[in-house]
């Protein structure tokens, strides 16, 4: 079985990095993604957000030394994950998100050099 997302995109707000109760961290990205289509000569976007999860450990130390400015272009592997919550009405909502967790899931800004590595 293969549950794997790509994405390219821009991203929408700066990653939001928090510990949780284990003392991993985690950090959350906001990635759009667009298309376009031509109607009688008139370009329409649509633009579509994705919320990005990063458990893998060095991806989060990568963002914590060298933070994502807002509309960074950016590159992620990962996998998609469906959850469920109950809002505060008592209605039942329904989410998607991509999931940065195994070494071989990535996340990488595409409009920076990186270092060179030894």
């Amino acid at each position: 079985m293969l549950n794997k997302v790509q994405l390219i995109g821009f991203t929408g707000a700066e990653p939001e990095i928090r510990t949780v109760s284990d003392g991993k961290k985690v950090a959350t990205l906001r990635v759009a993604t667009s298309r376009y289509s031509k109607k009688g000569g008139e370009r329409r976007d649509f633009t579509t957000w994705h919320q990005v999860e990063i458990w893998n450990q060095g991806a989060v130390n990568w963002l914590e030394a060298r933070p994502l400015p807002v509309g960074a272009k950016v590159f992620v592997e990962g996998e998609i994950r469906h959850d469920r919550y109950t809002d505060q009405a008592g209605q039942e909502r329904f989410f998607s998100k991509v999931m940065v967790v195994t070494p071989g899931h990535e996340l990488k800004a595409l409009d920076r050099k990186e270092p060179e590595e030894d």
